[in-house]
């Protein structure tokens, strides 16, 4: 990272590291989120506490990611010194990536009015069961990275996302020429989109560890 690592960033005062505690939490709850989410959609799980399991997280993270802010915008108005400005921004960029995934989670949630009413689960267990365990593991994976300023970790999620990405694109271009129910079919491809863009965001994090401030999210694009 042109900066110095995120991690030299975080270790010279406290304020950082309870920035990171708090973007943690927003990952951990993502993921409950998700956790949640796919059990109901893949598994076929019963929707038991959908308010405490999904929608009271997501409000949790929102809280997070405007507490989050107001600590940094707050921190660069009472500090002057020019070496916080790289972490300052690398904070702004994760807490819209955690913000987004949990939407993208409750976009998934909402697939689920649309399925037949006479839903075959053991579909949607063929065509998202592998994804969904990947996102999983990389759920994990991306928050140990950030938080442990993990070069090689945070590698490794860039390149899994990267391919789970393509990988849902190939599923989707293979399930608009099947024979699957219309129904059926837009559903699972919606929620592939929201896997990709689930995986994306995860991807954006990563790339706080191993890039400069200016490349963040852009990890794969050439320079100028």
């Amino acid at each position: 990272m042109g900066f110095g690592s995120i991690l030299d960033l975080f270790r010279s005062d406290n304020w950082s590291n309870n920035l990171v505690e708090k973007i943690s939490e927003m990952l951990e709850l993502a993921e409950a989120m998700f956790a949640y989410t796919s059990g109901i959609i893949v598994e076929g799980k019963d929707e038991n506490d959908r308010q405490v399991m999904l929608y009271d997280r997501d409000i949790r993270i929102n809280h997070l990611e405007r507490k989050i802010r107001r600590r940094v915008v707050s921190r660069l108005s009472a500090q002057t010194s020019q070496a916080e400005v790289p972490s300052a921004l690398i904070f702004m960029n994760v807490v819209k990536d955690g913000e987004r995934m949990g939407d993208y989670v409750k976009n998934m949630y909402e697939v689920r009015a649309m399925m037949p009413e006479s839903v075959d689960f053991s579909l949607y267990h063929e065509h998202l069961a592998g994804f969904t365990a990947t996102i999983e593991d990389l759920f994990g994976l991306v928050r140990r990275a950030f938080a442990e300023s993990d070069e090689e970790l945070a590698g490794q999620v860039i390149k899994r996302a990267k391919a789970e990405g393509k990988a849902h694109e190939e599923a989707i271009r293979q399930i608009t020429g099947s024979d699957l129910g219309t129904c059926d079919a837009v559903c699972i491809v919606l929620l592939l989109r929201f896997y990709k863009r689930i995986v994306s965001h995860m991807s954006n994090i990563a790339t706080t560890v191993v890039m400069p401030v200016d490349m963040i999210d852009f990890y794969d694009e050439p320079e100028e």
